[in-house]
């Protein structure tokens, strides 16, 4: 009985949940293939986990994105549900915000005198299931892996996305300026210097 009564809701705050990790993985992949937005921004979350813990979890800058981010879904839920009735609008949002904070939290506690990279967790299978916070810890210490770790909620989201990369990649910022073989050879760089690393005795 209460889960019928409680249906509209309860879809809601479903609906809300996907959509905004749905935004959330599309911009976050998007960021990551405008070399200037993320030299000015997202760089630094990565450059900061990838060396031994110097600071809090979240700083100043990283705590007002999550902020930031879960105030304007907050705001906009409220508007729709002030219209629609339905408080599960609201609540998704809430819940969104909230899980984004632990979800973040929790996984950034595998950074403390070993930086990410040199840490668990090891480097996760490709899923259709849900997004842990050991499959997006990835994410931080291999930015540029071939296998994307965007997704907060739904791994899903990243398969799709690993599948339409080679057409959509070419209307990112960096598509559109002709950047992309840069940003390859980064990423070249990148995996052969973890070779490097990971053959040390």
């Amino acid at each position: 009985m209460f889960g019928i009564t409680w249906l509209p809701e309860l879809l809601a705050v479903a609906a809300v949940f996907f959509i905004a990790d749905l935004v959330y993985v599309i911009d976050h992949y998007l960021v990551h293939h405008d070399r200037d937005r993320y030299r000015r921004t997202h760089f630094r979350h990565h450059r900061r986990y990838n060396g031994p813990k110097s600071g809090p979890q979240f700083d100043a800058y990283e705590l007002g994105t999550y902020n930031s981010a879960g105030f304007g879904l907050l705001l906009c839920m409220s508007v729709v549900t002030l219209f629609s009735g339905n408080i599960g609008f609201l609540l998704g949002g809430g819940l969104k915000w909230v899980h984004s904070l632990l979800f973040h939290l929790y996984q950034h506690g595998w950074w403390g005198p070993v930086a990410v990279r040199q840490a668990p967790p090891p480097r996760p299978r490709r899923t259709w299931g849900l997004a842990s916070a050991r499959y997006h810890a990835w994410h931080h210490s291999n930015p540029d892996d071939g296998r994307f770790t965007y997704a907060e909620s739904w791994a899903g989201f990243d398969r799709i996305l690993e599948i339409l990369h080679p057409r959509l990649v070419r209307y990112t910022v960096d598509g559109r300026l002709g950047r992309l073989g840069q940003q390859a050879v980064r990423g070249a760089e990148e995996r052969a210097r973890r070779a490097r690393h990971e053959a040390r005795p």
